[in-house]
């Protein structure tokens, strides 16, 4: 007979532990600003003058206007002496790229410009391991997903359905050949 005390646990048992292929599941924004990169996904590159009449103050749901088709960011915006200090993206919007430029919204009449540039696009988590994916809508049969790979090349899966799921690891979507839509990114 067996006792308790002698039955090795999961911990350490390699061949025992319960096989999970995924603990989270994210909806994809292909060209969203990626907020959970090392730089919050974009650099100010300008602080601008004459914001808040030249006052202090923290705003919220501040607009960034984006160059080339961006669409739908928002930040939280700290002003200090008219000068946007600090910006922190509360929405990451969609339709962004790498170099894409953004102006910070208000701006005055007699005021410059604070601005942004995107420096990344990543699907969110993805700076250390990639995610695996799920194409839940496809218009046409036979589909294509263009994608960066973990290890940063670059694939267009060829002829995907509804419902298809994708156990590669990636990074990024790339719009350029996609015709499918619903991405769900599984960690």
């Amino acid at each position: 007979m067996i006792q308790t005390s002698q039955l090795r646990g999961l911990e350490g048992n390699f061949q025992a532990q319960p096989r999970v292929f995924a603990h989270d599941a994210k909806v994809v924004v292909i060209g969203a600003i990626n907020t959970t990169n090392s730089d919050g996904g974009f650099l100010q590159t300008a602080k601008g003058t004459g914001y808040n009449n030249g006052g202090s103050g923290t705003f919220n749901n501040v607009n960034i206007t984006m160059s080339g088709g961006g669409t739908g960011i928002l930040a939280s915006v700290v002003v200090k002496d008219g000068s946007v200090e600090k910006i922190t993206i509360t929405s990451p919007g969609s339709g962004c790229t790498e170099g894409m430029t953004g102006i910070v919204d208000p701006i005055s009449a007699t005021g410059t410009a604070a601005t942004i540039e995107v420096t990344n696009v990543d699907i969110p988590n993805t700076s250390e391991r990639g995610c695996c994916l799920y194409v839940g809508d496809v218009d046409t049969n036979g589909a294509n997903v263009e994608v960066v790979m973990e290890g940063g090349s670059t694939v267009v899966f060829k002829n995907l359905t509804s419902g298809s799921f994708l156990p590669i690891l990636i990074k990024r979507i790339v719009p350029t050949n996609t015709n499918a839509g619903e991405f769900i990114a599984l960690y």
